[in-house]
C-alpha cells in the first residue's frame, strides 16, 4: 500500500508548556486555554466558515513528545493506581500511531485563529484535523464507561501559600488573564503525580510544572496539594522538544 501523507493544519499554542501538568483528559480543566491558527495553504477564510456556530470541536493531534521505542500491549493508567489494562482499552498517548483525540470548547473564531478552552494538549502540538462536535451524532445515549466507572480520578485538596497568592495576582496582571488561581486548582486537584513513582509520591516533596510564562512549585502533604510559589525566569530541565514534520507518512 502506498504511503498516505497526513498534513499538519496548524500547531496549538497552549498554556501548558510540558507534559507534566497537562490534564490527562479534555475538559477536566475548563480554564485551560489555547489557540489554533490554520495554515494559509488551507485557506482559513473559507475553510473555517460556519465553525463559529458550534460550541465544541474535536481535535485530532499528533503526540510529538512521545519517546517510547516499543509499543506495549498493556499500560498502566494513573487512575488504576498501578493496575494495568489493554492498550486499546485506554487513551494512552503511547500507541502504534501516536494520534490523539480531544474535545475542546470553542470560544471564538477570529480570522485564521480558533480560540479554545478545556484543552489537554501541550504547547506546540501539531493538529492534524479539526471537526465540529455535533450532539445529535456524537452523544451515544446507551454508552457505558467500561473499567473507568470503577476507577475514578485520584483527587486532592488544593491550597495556596500567602506568597503564591501574591505571585498569582502579579501573573494575572502581567499576562492580562483572569482566574489563574482557579486554573491551578483544577490542574492540581486531579493529582499530577505518577502513582507508580514512589519517589515522586513522597509526602512533602516539592514538584513543579511550567504554565504560561512561569513555573508552579507545589508540594503534596496528607492529601492536599499546596502551591508554594510561582517562579519566572527558570529553565525547563527537559530535552528540547522534537520538531515533527509537517507531513507524516503512514506506511
Amino acid at each position: 500500500m502506498p504511503a498516505q501523507p497526513l498534513r499538519v493544519i496548524g500547531r496549538l499554542r497552549s498554556c501548558f508548556r510540558e507534559k507534566f501538568g497537562t490534564p490527562r483528559q479534555p475538559l477536566l480543566v475548563p480554564g485551560a486555554t489555547a489557540t489554533l491558527t490554520i495554515a494559509r495553504e488551507f485557506l482559513p477564510e473559507h475553510s473555517l466558515a460556519g465553525l463559529e456556530r458550534f460550541s465544541h470541536v474535536w481535535l485530532l493531534s499528533y503526540f510529538h513528545l512521545n519517546t517510547n521505542k516499543t509499543i506495549r500491549p498493556k499500560i498502566h493508567p494513573p487512575r488504576l493506581q498501578g493496575g494495568s489494562i489493554g492498550l486499546f482499552a485506554s487513551r494512552s498517548p503511547h500507541r502504534p500511531s501516536p494520534i490523539g483525540l480531544s474535545l475542546a470548547r470553542l470560544i471564538a473564531v477570529t480570522g485564521a485563529t480558533v480560540h479554545l478552552a478545556g484543552i489537554d494538549l501541550v504547547d506546540g502540538t501539531p493538529i492534524l484535523d479539526l471537526k465540529p462536535y455535533i450532539p445529535e451524532w456524537d452523544i451515544a445515549a446507551d454508552a457505558t464507561a467500561g473499567w473507568t466507572i470503577d476507577a475514578p480520578f485520584p483527587s486532592l485538596n488544593v491550597g495556596f501559600s500567602p506568597a503564591a497568592v501574591k505571585e498569582i495576582k502579579s501573573a494575572e496582571k502581567r499576562l492580562n488573564v483572569n482566574d489563574i488561581k482557579k486554573l491551578l486548582q483544577d490542574i492540581l486537584a486531579h493529582d499530577l503525580r505518577n502513582p507508580r513513582d514512589r519517589a515522586q509520591n513522597k509526602d512533602g516533596l516539592e514538584l513543579g510544572f511550567f504554565l504560561h510564562d512561569f513555573e508552579c512549585r507545589f508540594a503534596v502533604r496528607r492529601g492536599t496539594a499546596t502551591v508554594v510559589r510561582l517562579l519566572t525566569g527558570t529553565v525547563m530541565h527537559k530535552k528540547e522538544r522534537r520538531v515533527s514534520p509537517t507531513r507524516i507518512d503512514l506506511a
